[in-house]
């Protein structure tokens, strides 16, 4: 038994948050990579060998869990250097597992991209976020409402296109979005479906009645809500409104204060409730940047106003990464704190299947979690049970 495997961690006095409960004088210990008991402080005995890590007056919370991002500090994903560095980036911020996302280009290079990622962090080392698969957003969507994607790679879909996607990831192609409206979409979503991985509604025009035909067939997950996405007209509800009352789909929001306004927040809240709600930073290469430009699959995206656009000043996804959406959640949107951090945490673990391991702090879980001061700035994270290099708690 190597040296980090018996290492044991006692985060003690903490605010605690499972996230299904709160304790608020609670320690959590950890043993190597896994979670060995979780409670109030006083019903908690630290062994004498463990490393002490004194939370007092500090939340504690599982890792953050961001299934939709791009890129980040001026890394993409579209190499092995890239993957590294806008991983290490988001660890640094409290993401402790991700799932890559790459955007529409050329079937060929899609290809090539999944086969790369598939092989995940290869010699890099270092505490990286866990990769639990990857997200394909496209090519299968509708142009007219591309957003900040390059239209001219977005295209129909086509039978036996998403089983070779599938089998250039090696198997690691977990979620794929599409507009279920267009011709060849339904049978598209049930070879999705089929090879175990999770359809997503996305970049799509659908009327009501068109969403409902997807959701009959599988789909039980939103990209990015309102956002490129057909609106509701109280004649025509559309997507939105019918991902909206589905009780068993589950919506992204991105929480930067440009995609969503505060009422829309507000509205989606009060119909989907903390348990259908997942915070995603949709974070593309210049997030953590304050200026500059860089590619986002083959479009160039700068940094305009403090919002990374397109050279059509259409919003090309955010600059932030999940812990500023967890604090713009909790402080501009006014959303609970106990909830907002289930929309970072457990809810993703659900979607992907993983509530036992991941997005919560329990006996057995995997030892991920953040330590947040109370203005919810990032104080300290871990992953699989080592320090991610970064603030150091004092």
């Amino acid at each position: 038994m190597d040296k980090k495997t018996k290492t044991i961690r006692a985060f003690t006095h903490g605010r605690i948050f499972t996230p299904e409960i709160e304790i608020p004088d609670g320690t959590l210990l950890t043993r190597g990579f896994k979670i060995m008991a979780v409670g109030r402080a006083s019903d908690i005995e630290v062994p004498a060998e463990a490393q002490v890590v004194d939370c007092t007056g500090r939340i504690v919370t599982p890792g953050f869990i961001d299934i939709h991002l791009h890129g980040g500090d001026g890394h993409d994903f579209l190499s092995g250097e890239g993957l590294a560095g806008a991983a290490r980036f988001h660890a640094s911020r409290g993401t402790t597992a991700m799932v890559p996302t790459l955007c529409p280009d050329t079937l060929p290079r899609l290809k090539e991209q999944l086969a790369r990622l598939g092989r995940g962090y290869g010699a890099h080392e270092g505490t990286l976020p866990e990769i639990l698969g990857l997200y394909l957003e496209g090519p299968f969507l509708n142009a007219a409402k591309r957003g900040a994607f390059d239209p001219s790679l977005i295209r129909l879909p086509q039978p036996g296109v998403v089983r070779s996607f599938f089998e250039a990831s090696g198997g690691a192609l977990r979620m794929m979005a599409l507009a279920p409206e267009l011709p060849g979409a339904l049978e598209t979503l049930r070879e999705i479906k089929a090879l175990g991985m999770i359809p997503c509604l996305g970049h799509t025009d659908a009327t009501y009645e068109e969403t409902h035909a997807a959701f009959s067939n599988g789909v039980r997950h939103a990209t990015h809500l309102f956002n490129a996405m057909r609106g509701f007209h109280h004649r025509e509800p559309g997507a939105a409104m019918a991902a909206l009352l589905h009780p068993e789909v589950s919506v992204e929001v991105i929480l930067d204060g440009h995609h969503l306004h505060q009422a829309a927040v507000d509205l989606i809240y009060r119909l989907k409730g903390a348990a259908r709600m997942i915070l995603v930073s949709d974070a593309v290469p210049l997030a953590g940047r304050s200026e500059g430009s860089a590619l986002l699959g083959c479009q160039r995206v700068e940094v305009r106003d403090g919002k990374a656009v397109n050279g059509e000043g259409n919003l090309a996804g955010s600059l932030m990464v999940l812990a500023d959406a967890v604090k713009s959640a909790v402080q501009w949107a006014h959303l609970p704190l106990k909830q907002t951090l289930r929309m970072a945490t457990l809810n993703p673990a659900r979607l992907l299947g993983l509530p036992d391991r991941k997005g919560r702090l329990a006996q057995g879980a995997d030892a991920d979690l953040v330590i947040l001061d109370q203005d919810l700035e990032v104080q300290g994270v871990y992953i699989g049970g080592s320090q991610v290099p970064g603030p150091e708690i004092r």
